[in-house]
């Protein structure tokens, strides 16, 4: 089968490697779409913490955002078809650990992530091997290219719903990327009565009005503390979700969010917050949250998208045949590409 293999630290080649057979409780999946994350990036660049950690290794497929349909079944699986239109988790757990016992198989103990870790190889190739429990069926009525957007909103599902968030509740959502652009849509469908989005992007600020925001803060021209304070009479935000891993967002949830609050983190940094406010957290009784992956977010997610209260297809901007891959990556580095996400189709 062709993929695109990342070789070493920013060398990825579209080439020919062996088609996976599925191993027992497995299915191989023919990849229909791709999305390209920003930990794709971080994983081309070899900046990725799991190098450092010694969880990843090259080469690697990358890829952990897909949808596509079943080719073939493994022995022992009888829940699928051959056929049918799938999409799947990232974390792969073991079962067997406390994590994995408990339902939190993003936290198990020897975790695989599909394209990311523990040679598990991912989506941008023709075709995948996925274990059986951890894929859920696409419904007709969402194409291929919503089905590779499932993962990111079932991660932003996932988040709100570990923190909680009370029908009408005013929250903000700092970052106007993919993730924030759909955490926003997850806090309304979840119920949210108020929605501020916060960015840099005039046009991502303006989408995040379309799909639902009710304030969209520059915050290059305004303080989101402010714009929180005046939009909830002086009080502040119920649930800040921070979806951008800056700092200075982090820095505005706080400051935003209102005393007996919540904050629930998404965003992943490069660096350590230096002046890190807890004792502001203790003494306004914040509860501070932080969420990783989408563990049994998929089918609330999948309600959510069919009911088209999540939207992928208005944060699409790019749609590339997969031996294109190195020109993805270029365009996810480009500031002024004007990207928020790119799929990639074999």
């Amino acid at each position: 089968m062709k993929a695109a293999r990342l070789t070493s630290k920013r060398s990825i080649e579209f080439t020919e490697v062996p088609t996976p057979e599925p191993a027992p409780g497995e299915v191989l999946i023919r990849v229909k779409a791709a999305g390209v994350c920003y930990t794709d990036v971080e994983m081309f660049n070899g900046t990725q913490p799991y190098f450092a950690m010694g969880l990843a290794h090259y080469p690697l497929i990358l890829g952990h955002e897909w949808s596509g349909e079943i080719a073939a079944l493994g022995v022992g699986v009888n829940a699928f078809k051959p056929g049918e239109r799938v999409t799947g988790d990232v974390s792969l757990g073991c079962t067997r650990c406390r994590f994995c016992l408990a339902g939190q198989y993003n936290l198990c103990v020897v975790k695989q992530e599909v394209g990311l870790c523990r040679g598990k190889d991912g989506a941008f190739a023709e075709f995948l091997t996925m274990p059986a429990r951890h894929v859920y069926r696409l419904p007709d009525d969402l194409s291929y290219e919503e089905g590779a957007g499932v993962e990111p909103a079932a991660t932003c599902v996932k988040g709100i719903h570990k923190t909680g968030l009370n029908a009408g509740d005013a929250v903000l959502v700092a970052g106007d990327g993919t993730i924030g652009l759909l955490g926003i849509q997850a806090a309304k469908a979840a119920g949210a009565g108020l929605v501020i989005a916060t960015g840099t992007d005039e046009k991502k600020l303006a989408l995040a009005l379309e799909l639902g925001a009710d304030v969209a803060v520059d915050v290059r021209k305004q303080m989101p503390a402010e714009a929180a304070r005046a939009a909830t009479s002086g009080f502040g935000v119920d649930l800040a979700l921070e979806c951008s891993g800056r700092i200075p967002a982090l820095r505005d949830c706080i400051e935003s969010v209102r005393m007996g609050g919540r904050l629930c983190v998404i965003g992943v940094y490069e660096k350590s917050y230096p002046d890190f406010p807890a004792t502001d957290l203790v003494v306004r009784d914040i509860s501070f949250v932080g969420s990783v992956a989408s563990p049994n977010a998929f089918p609330q997610t999948l309600r959510f998208m069919r009911q088209g209260r999540i939207r992928l297809a208005p944060l699409v901007t790019h749609t590339l045949p997969l031996a294109e891959v190195a020109r993805a990556f270029e365009i996810m580095e480009n500031p002024a590409s004007g990207r928020i996400k790119i799929l990639l189709k074999p």
